[in-house]
């Protein structure tokens, strides 16, 4: 939070809170990054405001209609978890849910962080491998793999000397592999 804000009766003892101080003092976050979808013409308005809500814990599921008194089950209305705003984004076991949507929004997301990686201008070389989408859906978002990463497997290199291709291949792929260089150390 900015220091020219006041917290008001925020509760700085609830979790969204102690976990933002957390990425704030440990430098995880950076706030110019993290919020710059507030100001991008590219959100819209209703994104924008189910962004906030999830960020702040507000988000309407069914655990908020049991303690309003408009529901008298936690559970989602799709599948047999309890309904939360991380059941809602992100873990709805639902068969629809779970293959379409759920990794597609997670590819998109992906896709935009390629963006502003590549717009530092800097690192978009240093991307080797990566598994965020067909190059059909790259290109709707006016991406192109880079020449570097055309494989979505993890190159051979950073692996230790004795792991073998079969684990290679079935061990997981992560969405981007970054390798940044090392710098030179100058001799005195």
């Amino acid at each position: 939070m900015h220091l020219l804000q006041k917290l008001g009766n925020a509760k700085t003892e609830a979790n969204y809170h102690a976990y933002y101080l957390t990425l704030i003092k440990d430098g995880t976050a950076n706030g110019a990054t993290s919020n710059a979808y507030l100001t991008s013409s590219n959100v819209p308005f209703e994104t924008k405001c189910i962004i906030m809500k999830y960020r702040t814990g507000t988000l309407n599921n069914q655990k908020h209609a049991v303690l309003f008194n408009l529901s008298t089950s936690q559970t989602c209305p799709l599948c047999p978890q309890v309904d939360n705003a991380l059941h809602i984004l992100s873990g709805c076991q639902h068969t629809q849910i779970r293959n379409i949507m759920i990794t597609e929004r997670h590819n998109i997301a992906c896709r935009m962080i390629l963006k502003a990686i590549r717009k530092t201008g800097s690192l978009g070389s240093c991307i080797v491998s990566m598994d965020i989408g067909s190059n059909e859906r790259m290109t709707m978002q006016n991406l192109q793999i880079p020449e570097t990463a055309e494989s979505r497997i993890v190159p051979k290199w950073l692996f230790p000397p004795r792991f073998s291709d079969k684990d290679r291949f079935t061990s997981s792929r992560p969405d981007f592999v970054l390798v940044t260089p090392i710098a030179a150390k100058t001799q005195n």
